[in-house]
This record gives structure tokens, C-alpha cells and sequence, in this order.
């Protein structure tokens, strides 16, 4: 695959450097990243389709899924999975997978993973909301595909994202969350997670199925293994709280036995 950073990296490089000298290990690396203003949010992000219940919505995501998915099986033939049948024991039911954000293409390393579960057009991807301002044919896909744009607004979450969840949940879909936050473009490390997912996987009381994934070099390509650990379940005797805090000690636990 083309290298679409390749005038940018090393800023990208440096950014990170200074990030981790800062001890910053959720900030923002990729420079030139939109940002939304309150009039925009409530312009665009509030107005965008996120149940895709619109006619035109169900078009594009038809040829985008298209797209998508033929992209993800040619590049399946460069992807391992350890630990399937992890990921088996909840193929049946909606459940959030946790993975590390390293790229801006490595959700199609994650659908690998659900196509190969039989939850093919089951994915959905949670997003910042600046991304439904990216340009050109990537972001015309980001934007057809099942995406949940997140933003840090009260009103938006309790009037539009928040509500859109139970839905999910209904369809057994999978909801892919990168609780790192950021995008570190290519960085191979953990870093600290942020509690938004087993915020949700405890209020939807699904389980967590957190995967690591790391990659190697085979000439110009990338040869990607998937690592999935065992699901992490919410307790609903215990406080929304104590299971955030329980889960993603377990998910960091096992992503830091993969790569830390």
C-alpha cells in the first residue's frame, strides 16, 4: 500500500518523540487535523446519518461496504489471527473490541477479524467526529460506512450517539472502539487506555473482546498478526466505576503481554 505519510512522518516522528518525553501518550501526533467548531457540530456531526435510516445513507454504505471489503481480503492473506477462538465464544452475541490505533487503515485489519466470524457489514467504528471532515475517496468511505462520530458534548452524546447503541446491541453488531484515543501512525507500543469503552460495555452490559495487533515487514508489505485475548465481561454487581476500572486493567494486562 501506498505511503500516503511519507512527506509527513517526520513530524509525525517528532510529535510523537515530544509526546513521549511529556509523558503524553493520548495526545494528538498527526498534525493538519480538523478541527470542529460548536457551529459545525451542530451543522454537520448532529445532522450526519449515524442509523443510516436515509435512502442515499443505505446507498452509499452498500458500495462502500463493497469497497471495504474486497480492500480487507486482499490484504487477509498478510494477516494471522492468534487466539480465534477467543473471539469465537462471543461470535453470536454484540460485544466492543479494544484495539490499539496505529493506522488509519487498520480498521480493515479489525473487519479480518469479524468477517472472519461470520459478522460480515457488523462492524461498527467509532470515530472522532473530525474525521467526517476528511476529504477525497477516504473520506467519503469513512463517511458511508458504519461509523459513530464521537464528540466531547453532552448534547450530542445524550441526544444522538448515546441513544444509537442499544440498536446496535439489538443486531448483534461489533462496535470497535481505540482506547488509546489517538492515531500514533505505526507506533507498535501500548499506551494508556481511556475508559470510554468499559463505560459503554458495562452501561450495554456486552462484553469487551480486547486484541493487540502487531505487523513485520515482507518487502513493501505489511504481515500483520492479530493477538485476541479472552473477553472481558461487566459485572452488574459492581459499580459503573469498579468496572471500568477492573476491565481495562485486564484489557491493558493482556495488550502489554503482546507488546509493551
Amino acid at each position: 500500500m501506498e505511503d500516503i505519510f511519507k512527506d509527513i512522518r517526520p513530524i509525525v516522528e517528532n510529535n510523537i518523540q515530544k509526546a513521549i518525553a511529556a509523558n503524553t501518550l493520548n495526545a494528538k501526533v498527526m498534525p493538519g487535523d480538523h478541527v470542529v467548531t460548536s457551529e459545525e457540530r451542530q451543522k454537520y456531526v448532529f445532522a450526519y446519518d449515524i442509523g443510516k435510516k436515509r435512502l442515499k445513507s443505505k446507498i452509499n454504505r452498500y458500495f462502500a461496504n463493497l469497497a471495504v471489503n474486497k480492500k480487507t481480503k486482499e490484504i487477509g492473506k498478510n494477516i494471522k489471527i492468534v487466539g480465534l477462538e477467543n473471539a469465537l465464544k462471543v461470535k453470536d452475541t454484540s460485544f466492543i473490541i479494544t484495539s490499539n490505533h496505529y493506522s488509519p487503515f487498520d480498521s480493515l485489519v479489525v473487519r479480518h477479524l469479524t468477517n472472519t466470524l461470520g459478522k460480515k457489514n457488523k462492524l461498527s467504528i467509532v470515530i472522532n467526529e473530525s474525521n467526517l471532515f476528511m476529504g477525497g475517496t477516504l473520506g467519503k468511505i469513512v463517511k458511508s460506512i458504519d461509523v459513530l462520530p464521537y464528540a466531547n458534548d453532552l448534547e450530542y452524546l445524550g441526544k444522538v450517539f448515546n441513544p444509537a447503541l442499544p440498536s446496535l446491541v439489538k443486531k448483534n453488531r461489533v462496535i470497535l472502539i481505540y482506547p488509546e484515543q489517538e492515531m500514533w501512525l505505526d507506533y507498535p507500543f501500548v499506551r494508556p487506555l481511556m475508559p470510554g469503552a468499559y463505560h459503554y460495555a458495562t452501561k450495554l452490559n456486552i462484553p469487551i473482546l480486547p486484541i493487540f495487533v502487531t505487523w513485520e515487514k515482507d518487502n513493501t508489505d505489511n504481515i500483520y498478526t492479530i493477538h485476541v485475548g479472552e473477553a472481558l465481561y461487566p459485572d452488574q454487581t459492581l459499580s459503573l466505576f469498579d468496572n471500568k476500572k477492573i476491565m481495562s486493567e485486564q484489557d491493558i494486562t493482556f495488550k502489554k503481554s503482546i507488546n509493551s
